[in-house]
């Protein structure tokens, strides 16, 4: 049985998410838009894009099974496909994505809501991770095909770039001298306090379900990136399969590094795949159309399904 508080938290949360996605759609996204949008596209391709949609929600329910089972003793799918989705809704209004991190602990009873928080961003981290890994690779290969940067100097910057990008991980999750004079500052610094327990309940992961959630994560990127790639081929008309792989990892790579305050990141990959379209001489509305298809098959299509499943939830 569901406390009375309980029960009052859930109505107010299916308020908030119900106004927060109706305000997003009136606000940032115009049915027009969407009209124009799909009827320009090739829609053989773009049936692939939205048929990879299951294969990317199911990649990530994985990680986030492996992450609930480890931490919570929770392996029941219906409550983690839930968490899942309801967490996609509550993220998709709000800056950051925030709301996803509260929203994901609605399902699970008896778990502290920061706890679940916590598994969140170790869920989120590690595709983030190999987002940065990639991103720097493929940047590379952009400045070498449209920049008049020097091959070597291209080449060092991304020699430092990756090893800090390794270094920094062993550091913080060692257990060598160096890292324990690492923690002892930041044990001592007020502002680096918080930073502590996501260290360690990041560290409390066994290697299996590490490797697990690695393979999971370079799985999941890899259809995320394929989505896109997918989506330039439908808008462009043109089947540059490569090209457009590299600019869907570097379309990606700035969505990460630039900071998300728009919401749903509305603005930030469609800038982005407007830049890089440009600059290897095709049309930026095409970038446009490919990235904003993709925040409706990735994001908004999985957030009323959220929606929609939590206000059908039993509050008794």
């Amino acid at each position: 049985m569901i406390s009375f508080s309980k029960r009052l938290n859930v109505k107010y949360l299916k308020a908030v998410l119900g106004l927060g996605i109706i305000i997003f759609l009136i606000y940032y996204i115009k049915p027009s838009n969407i009209y124009q949008t799909y009827l320009s596209a090739d829609k053989y391709y773009l049936l692939i894009a939205l048929l990879l949609l299951p294969l990317n929600l199911f990649l990530q329910f994985a990680k986030w099974k492996i992450l609930t089972k480890k931490y919570f003793g929770i392996d029941k799918n219906i409550n983690i496909w839930l968490s899942l989705l309801y967490g996609i809704s509550g993220g998709i209004f709000t800056p950051m994505k925030s709301g996803e991190f509260f929203a994901r602990a609605i399902p699970f009873q008896n778990v502290k809501v920061l706890d679940v928080i916590l598994a969140t961003m170790v869920d989120k981290f590690i595709p983030m991770y190999l987002v940065l890994f990639f991103g720097g690779i493929f940047s590379s290969i952009y400045l070498h095909q449209v920049s008049d940067i020097s091959t070597s100097f291209v080449n060092s910057a991304l020699i430092i770039y990756l090893a800090i990008l390794v270094i920094i991980p062993l550091l913080l999750l060692g257990n060598s001298i160096i890292t324990q004079k690492i923690k002892s500052y930041m044990s001592g610094n007020i502002y680096l306090q918080k930073i502590i327990p996501k260290i360690s309940f990041f560290k409390s992961i066994d290697k299996r379900s590490m490797v697990k959630i690695v393979l999971l994560s370079l799985a999941f990127n890899l259809i995320f990136t394929l989505q896109m790639t997918i989506l330039l081929v439908a808008f462009s008309g043109e089947l540059n399969l490569w090209l457009f792989f590299v600019i869907a990892n570097l379309i990606i790579f700035v969505q990460i590094i630039v900071p998300p305050i728009a919401l749903g990141e509305v603005g930030i990959r469609e800038g982005a795949s407007v830049f890089f379209m440009k600059s290897y001489g095709f049309l930026g509305v095409v970038g446009f159309n490919a990235a904003f298809s993709l925040f409706i098959i990735n994001l908004l299509i999985p957030s009323i399904i959220g929606f929609l499943l939590l206000l059908k939830r039993n509050n008794s």
